[in-house]
């Protein structure tokens, strides 16, 4: 028998009101609200990010890791798209990643598991006022096995560097948006 069982009726009523009483505080809402949403960048709602989208530019890439974490943000910020003029805010990452060894093989010295880590430490720059409204840092580590094939073992470094860059992104975009979306809402 389970405790929800065991309750009775009355206990069964009560847990689930406790149940829906939680549920009705969740503010969970999407960051770019479509539709009937306001269009104006300086409403007071998540409508208007969605007016800043395709507008948020995202500064150049030097290596293949932050070129990763770069497209990664223009997905998550403009849809995709190259930011369109006249932009309203520009995100500055500086991105570092690096293997770091978990395991070695015994007798040969040789990795054989090993953690891809991604580190991001952005700004967000308002553009009209050059003013820093956010910055941080954000990681994601990607663990991958080597194996003594080099192929294999290369490709999985790649893999590694590949996702780990993506879900650090993810992470930057999250921040970012909540960052850009507070600041529209101070400036109206």
């Amino acid at each position: 028998m389970s405790w929800f069982e065991g309750l009775g009726s009355r206990g069964r009523g009560l847990a689930l009101l406790a149940a829906l009483t939680m549920a009705a505080g969740c503010t969970v809402q999407p960051l770019y609200r479509g539709g009937d949403a306001s269009l104006d960048l300086k409403a007071p709602t998540i409508g208007g990010l969605a007016a800043a989208r395709g507008r948020i530019g995202v500064a150049p890439a030097n290596d293949r890791t932050a070129q990763i974490v770069r497209n990664q943000l223009i997905f998550g910020l403009n849809g995709g798209r190259e930011p369109v003029s006249p932009l309203l805010y520009e995100i500055r990452p500086i991105v570092r990643g690096a293997e770091q060894v978990v395991s070695i093989q015994r007798g040969t010295g040789v990795p054989s598991a090993s953690l891809f880590r991604v580190t991001v430490s952005y700004q967000v720059v308002r553009i009209s006022d050059s003013q820093v409204i956010a910055s941080g840092t954000r990681f994601a580590s990607t663990p991958f096995d080597r194996s003594e094939q080099l192929f294999a073992a290369s490709r999985a470094v790649l893999d590694a560097r590949e996702t780990a860059g993506k879900e650090a992104a993810e992470r930057v975009t999250l921040a970012v948006a909540n960052a850009i979306a507070k600041d529209l809402e101070g400036r109206s």
